[in-house]
């Protein structure tokens, strides 16, 4: 998803691997163990060997698995000990022999899961296996503390005793966590430690002060005495671990990662084509494309301004800044409105089929978020396909000082946000991970990469711009093509930063004066090269893969070409690997049939 900072249809086969998840759930990972289950019958065909594998990534990500909609992960927690890692690395060691025994895939679709599986069993063991994450990095830890609740506390699957069950049983994991990571860690980079830090520091004030009062326990004395007792032993524990992380870890490994371990993980999420030399040469030929158009657009609607690219754009930009909410009931209330009319357009456009029934909730940030800022869509996953959505909207309280709201609501803006509503919701995220939650396959929902979920949507802010969305307003359409050069300078620098030993203040230059960012924008875009620069090309990288496919359908039917053809069979895939999106479409608008 476009985290909005700046930090998954029912069938026979669905039921058939759903079924071998529950029965094998509670053999292999009811205990909190990851060992696959005995071997049914016919163990090494793929419905089997998928029930296995799921069951056992849910025993070893039990956070993922309740996200995703599997209520009675609810009151377990990650294990991350040397065992717990060696069990899983087995695990997938066994699930990538099984799969190559498997006959050859018969159909795209069977192609299509075989890969997605593959290249998730891929990423798990460099992670586990080749990185030892659990051993390097601090942020294994602390970024589970700081989600450890989250999904608990804003949904609503649970009824009150069984989320303090969770809650509860929750707490004692966070304290077995930094027990864990004690004995585990032996080195960090210098920044990701600093952000694990702040992040267990953050989390333990949340759960010591404010736990009782997001669970609805606090005027209840029993429930609030047992709670505050959890609470503080693993706020102990988390304030324990930053201290010893604080004055005990040695940071001898760089910040950067250096290309040859950022080449590695690039062609493991991308494939082996995408070198960093050849992300390089997209993300320059996508800066420039962006760069022109939003020239051109500017010579075209704005003729009196300056002359000179910055001079050009700049005005144009102060004043998309200057139209914008001032307050949190402001912000709320521009959002729920373009929520409606995204919907109504997409009907209207007849772009794509939309559930009859909207399971949407929209609303500010919870407190308990990390962060002033973070926001997003939070969707409901296979195990529980008709759950809520939550679109979390990035705030700043009323009462923070003015230079840091006017720097917030300067960069959520009314044209960005009306180019980003498209992204994130119809028909965008939402649209595309509600359907795919109810895919018949779940590994389409849980391992689509990055490349997809991100580049559809930052193709749809495009795609109906064009269709007309908010009449092609040249201040919207600025807003969009800013986001693409940001999208593009986000690759760019993620290359530089990892493979040409940029640093902080060539990444602000850079930001400010190629890539055009509004502040909070650049600000935050140094933290999240550092700490997710494998997902930071996802954007440009998936919007190219989409529109050379939209294009290439369009030349190849001609008059033939429906906007709702290809819509309909990006959304009805789940979540491909790019490699097949070429087949995906075709197959939609009439080119193939699907499983040929």
């Amino acid at each position: 998803m476009e985290a909005l900072i700046n930090p998954g249809r029912h069938g026979a086969h669905r039921a058939v691997v759903l079924a071998i998840v529950a029965l094998t759930t509670s053999a292999a990972i009811g205990c909190g163990g990851v060992g696959p289950a005995a071997d049914p019958p016919g163990a090494d065909d793929k419905a089997a060997l998928v029930g296995d594998y799921l069951a056992s990534w849910a025993g070893f990500h039990p956070s993922r698995a309740l996200s995703a909609g599997d209520a009675s992960a609810a009151p377990r927690f990650e294990d991350r000990s040397g065992d717990a890692v060696d069990a899983w690395l087995e695990v997938n060691r066994s699930a990538l022999d099984r799969l190559a025994a498997l006959p050859e895939p018969a159909s795209l679709d069977e192609r299509i899961d075989r890969r997605l599986l593959e290249r998730q069993i891929r990423l798990e063991l460099a992670e586990w296996g080749e990185t030892e994450a659990h051993r390097v990095d601090p942020r294994v830890y602390a970024d589970l503390a700081n989600h450890a609740l989250t999904t608990i506390l804003v949904r609503g699957n649970l009824d009150d005793a069984a989320r303090l069950d969770a809650v509860l049983g929750r707490l004692s994991g966070l304290e077995r966590l930094c027990a864990t990571a004690e004995t585990n860690l032996v080195d960090g980079r210098p920044f990701a430690t600093a952000t694990a830090i702040a992040d267990l520091r953050a989390t333990a004030d949340f759960v010591e002060a404010d736990l009782a009062a997001a669970l609805g326990v606090a005027d209840d004395p029993a429930r609030s005495a047992t709670l505050t007792t959890a609470a503080g032993s693993a706020a102990a524990a988390l304030r324990g671990l930053a201290d010893r992380l604080e004055t005990g870890l040695p940071t001898s490994l760089p910040d950067a990662w250096g290309e040859e371990l950022y080449a590695r993980r690039l062609a493991l999420a991308y494939g082996d084509g995408l070198t960093p030399e050849a992300l390089e040469r997209l993300a320059t030929d996508e800066i420039e494309t962006a760069r022109g158009l939003m020239e051109a657009l500017a010579r075209r609607e704005w003729p009196a301004s300056g002359t000179g690219f910055d001079h050009l754009l700049r005005p144009i930009l102060d004043e998309m800044e200057s139209r914008r909410a001032g307050s949190q009931r402001e912000l709320l209330d521009e959002f729920l409105g373009l929520v409606d009319r995204s919907r109504r357009f997409v009907e209207e456009q007849d772009l794509a089929d939309l559930p009859e029934s909207e399971t949407l909730v929209t609303g500010l940030s919870p407190e308990h978020f990390a962060g002033a800022a973070v926001g997003g869509v939070y969707s409901a996953g296979p195990f529980d396909p008709e759950a809520e959505t939550l679109f979390y909207l990035p705030s700043v309280p009323d009462s923070a000082p003015e230079a840091v709201r006017d720097g917030f609501y300067r960069s959520f803006n009314t044209a960005f946000n009306t180019t980003i509503i498209t992204h994130e919701i119809y028909p965008g995220h939402y649209l595309q991970l509600k359907l795919a939650a109810r895919h018949p396959s779940p590994l389409r929902a849980l391992f689509a990469g990055d490349d997809f979920t991100e580049g559809w949507a930052s193709f749809c802010e495009q795609m109906t711009l064009d269709a007309g969305w908010d009449d092609d307003r040249p201040l919207t359409r600025m807003a969009h093509l800013r986001k693409r050069l940001e999208n593009a300078g986000r690759a760019w620098v993620s290359v530089q930063v990892h493979c040409r030993g940029w640093g902080r203040e060539q990444v602000r230059t850079f930001a400010v004066e190629t890539g055009l960012l509004p502040p909070q924008f650049a600000d935050n875009l140094w933290q999240r090269t550092l700490l997710t620069p494998i997902q930071l090309p996802s954007y440009m990288v998936g919007f190219r893969a989409f529109d050379d496919a939209w294009r290439g359908e369009r030349a190849r039917l001609g008059d033939g070409f429906r906007p709702r053809a290809f819509n309909d069979a990006v959304l009805g895939s789940g979540g491909v690997p790019l490699e097949y999106l070429g087949e995906v479409v075709a197959a939609g608008t009439g080119a193939g049939v699907s499983g040929s």
